[in-house]
């Protein structure tokens, strides 16, 4: 029964620990960052705004347990500094970024994630999750399977596949995201 008990209690705290991203600048040029908690209805991240992240650094963050939000490139002129809305939806430079539902109860207790392009593209991406399946988007036209294209909002690549074939799903607790892989 102890051991029971103490499984138990071990198996929570797996569950419900926080999650790290470590965000990687492998770029020859500084990478703004910005992290949100759209569409705030998760946990917010309460944490320290991301630093910008020099070529060749990388920096990690903190996410807490049931946090859903986004992290995206700001560069100059972008508006993306809000909610990582602005780009090209408001006539305004492109970002790109991550999204992200962590322990999400509707994919038993996972993590689902993504790239999206959907406010442009600004920089070339990687999600590397510690198990999962990798992400990644080098370029504006990459595969609606790897990523959400410019201001396609429909989640269907335009109407040509399934819905929200860019998103995946892991249970992993760490996630890496290599800008300019």
């Amino acid at each position: 029964m102890l051991a029971s008990f103490v499984f138990t209690v071990a198996l929570a705290a797996v569950v419900h620990a926080d999650h790290r991203i470590t965000l990687r600048n492998n770029c020859a040029f500084d990478v703004g960052m910005t992290l949100s908690n759209f569409p705030h209805n998760g946990v917010d991240y309460t944490g320290p705004p991301i630093p910008d992240i020099p070529a060749g650094t990388a920096t990690d963050v903190t996410v807490p347990t049931g946090w859903s939000g986004r992290i995206c490139d700001h560069p100059p002129n972008s508006g993306c500094q809000n909610d990582c809305f602005g780009g090209i939806a408001f006539n305004e430079a492109p970002c790109s970024m991550t999204e992200w539902t962590f322990d999400s109860a509707n994919i038993g207790g996972n993590t689902d994630y993504d790239i999206s392009n959907i406010q442009g593209f600004s920089v070339a991406q990687q999600i590397i999750p510690d198990s999962g399946t990798t992400l990644t988007c080098t370029s504006e036209d990459c595969p609606c399977d790897q990523a959400y294209r410019p201001g396609d909002t429909s989640g269907t690549c335009g109407g040509t596949g399934p819905v929200d074939q860019a998103t995946r799903v892991s249970s992993s607790s760490g996630y890496t995201v290599v800008y300019c892989p």
